[in-house]
């Protein structure tokens, strides 16, 4: 657009040249003053256009870490010396505009003051302007907010220079949790084991457990090679025998394409972190060790432990979870998961959101081991299921201020019947019941699975 006006602008420009060649012809001394504003106009073009700016930029955050729903406010101070036109700047977040990641920008940060685009006009003095943008937090995650681009177009289109500026400044979103100190009941491990050391596994005692196919890493006197050598199948066996240490909990939360059902920062994905986050503080407070996993395998994962420690790994872990959209190999868990699940037979809380039959045969296929349809449980397990009807029907009816609270569909009853008998499942919906009630009733649930 810019080439095109200075386009026009020299064919304007054209005219009174012609008219002054006219004048020297015709003698005519009005139509001198067109020859007059051509040579200004042809020795402002030639005086400015090799003065190239010199531009800098100085970006300050009020805040580097914030909770979903605050906000942050960017304050960027812009000096230009030199040049002559216009000049366009472009603050975070649609600084980031060219980025591949943009679309988890448009998603999670919404500018609630002030604008993150601006264009002004650079004259002869030097230019020093101060613009604030503040920025809401609306979904968590880890966000680069240092760079600034600017683009220069010469007045006369003899330039265009693009540029940055990074200051290398970022922005932490942390997932919000709710802290329960009252009202959950008497939740501790019903099994008395001896609180040793607070790691995650325990030394061996002496209480046999079961014989179990080998792992590796088993220790070597605990093979039962006459039971290896009675099996049909070939396979190595060993003794499983009880481990002293605290009762485990491992979090195994879905990030398949049925858990962003619903807007991008609200969502099962999202209920379902901010769940995790409020009952592990309460766990870990009880003297559980905590773990994760992700379903299906991300490599995202957090070793059990207990401790504040483990609480803040775990959050890290969290601020990296993205949904996956494209279709994954299902069945397939973690050989890391399935030796901790073998090492301190954990209670295994897994999120999900069972919207249809197809996420029924999903999770039967992660929580079933064995060949030939045979379904062998890999522990007691406790299905939290985030439904998604009130969230997108508040989507939809947003606009006439209605918040919808549907509840537990009868469909959805009809596919918990689907799922393996040994599994526990306990309906969600964020928009009817708070996450504190929640708690409340999963700490039983817990205890009598402990």
């Amino acid at each position: 657009m810019v080439k095109e006006v200075a386009r026009s602008y020299f064919t304007l420009l054209a005219i009174p040249i012609v008219l002054s060649v006219l004048a020297f012809i015709g003698t005519a001394k009005e139509l001198l003053i067109p020859v007059i504003f051509s040579v200004l106009m042809v020795t402002l073009a030639l005086y400015t256009g090799g003065d190239e700016p010199q531009v800098s930029v100085e970006l300050v955050l009020s805040r580097d870490r914030v909770f979903t729903g605050d906000e942050v406010e960017v304050k960027a101070r812009v000096r230009v010396k030199g040049g002559f036109g216009l000049l366009s700047i472009a603050l975070p977040p649609a600084s980031y505009r060219d980025s591949k990641d943009y679309a988890r920008y448009a998603e999670s940060l919404e500018v609630t003051r002030g604008n993150s685009v601006h264009v002004v006009f650079k004259g002869f003095r030097d230019l020093d302007r101060e613009y604030v943008v503040r920025v809401k937090a609306l979904r968590r995650g880890k966000f680069e907010l240092g760079l600034v681009k600017y683009t220069y177009h010469h007045m006369f289109g003899l330039r265009i220079i693009e540029g940055s500026w990074d200051e290398g400044l970022r922005l932490t979103v942390l997932p919000r949790y709710r802290v329960i100190r009252r009202g959950v009941g008497r939740v501790k491990p019903s099994l008395v084991t001896p609180r040793v050391t607070p790691i995650r596994l325990g030394p061996h005692s002496t209480d046999f457990i079961e014989v179990r196919e080998y792992a590796p890493g088993d220790p070597f006197k605990f093979i039962n090679w006459k039971a290896s050598a009675r099996s049909t199948q070939g396979k190595l066996l060993s003794n499983e025998y009880e481990r002293e240490g605290l009762r485990t909990v491992v979090f195994l939360i879905d990030v398949s394409e049925g858990m962003r059902y619903g807007l991008p920062h609200e969502n099962p994905l999202e209920y379902s972190i901010y769940l995790i986050l409020s009952l592990a503080k309460a766990l870990i407070r009880y003297g559980y060790n905590i773990g994760l996993w992700t379903l299906p395998n991300t490599g995202i994962y957090v070793i059990p432990s207990s401790g504040q420690t483990q609480f803040y790994r775990l959050l890290n872990a969290l601020l990296i979870i993205e949904g996956i959209k494209e279709p994954t190999p299902e069945g397939y868990l973690d050989p890391g998961l399935l030796r901790v699940i073998a090492e301190t037979k954990p209670i295994l809380i897994l999120l999900t959101n069972i919207a249809d039959g197809q996420s029924v045969r999903r999770l039967r296929s992660y929580l079933c081991r064995g060949d030939e349809g045979r379904c062998r449980g890999l522990g007691r397990v406790l299905i939290i299921d985030v439904t998604h009807g009130s969230i997108t029907h508040r989507e939809l009816l947003g606009e006439y201020m209605v918040t919808p609270c549907l509840g537990v569909t009868p469909s959805r009853a009809r596919l918990y019947r689907a799922l393996p008998r040994w599994t526990q499942v306990v309906a969600w919906d964020p928009l009817c019941e708070g996450v504190g009630s929640l708690v409340a009733r999963l700490m039983p649930r817990i205890r009598w699975l402990s």
